[in-house]
């Protein structure tokens, strides 16, 4: 038993620094690191903390073929994704219009509010909002129901 203990610990092992070696040919692998004094400084501005934590704003997605609009509400900021299209205004929507759309919303200082779930009116069948538990918001100027998904939500 304990030989083949110590061969599967072996074959794991060696899996392992298999796969390591494959990502370093890809993209790098790194082990576990530490934080830097650089990254423990409590004086970085809310966009250094952005840059540092993956958070994009609308300017970068912007600058990675995003599309981002503000619509009709104040201080807000939507984003889609390259190649999905926005939402098109329309009474009746056209026929043709996607299914869903899944949107991403900032306030008006660029700040991640959460991401926004559209589902056509002929495909929403009273499925609860899964941030909220409530029913998803009709949206009748574009024929959509939105639920938001906030962070931490």
């Amino acid at each position: 038993m304990h030989r083949v203990m110590k061969r599967l610990v072996g074959t794991l092992a060696a899996a392992a620094a298999l796969t390591c070696a494959s990502a370093l040919a890809f993209a790098g692998c790194a082990g576990p690191t530490r934080p830097t004094p650089e990254g423990l400084q409590a004086s970085r501005t809310p966009q250094d903390l952005a840059q540092s934590t993956g958070q994009q704003t609308p300017a970068e997605l912007r600058a990675r073929g995003w599309t981002c609009f503000s619509p009709p509400v104040p201080n807000l900021v939507v984003c889609s994704h390259p190649g999905q299209g926005v939402p098109v205004f329309g009474n009746p929507p056209p026929a043709d219009r996607p299914a869903t759309y899944s949107l991403w919303q900032f306030d008006g200082a660029d700040n991640f509010i959460g991401t926004e779930i559209l589902i056509r009116t002929d495909l929403y069948h009273g499925q609860a909002c899964e941030s909220t538990g409530q029913p998803y918001v009709f949206r009748p100027a574009i024929g959509y129901f939105e639920c938001v998904h906030t962070t931490g939500h």
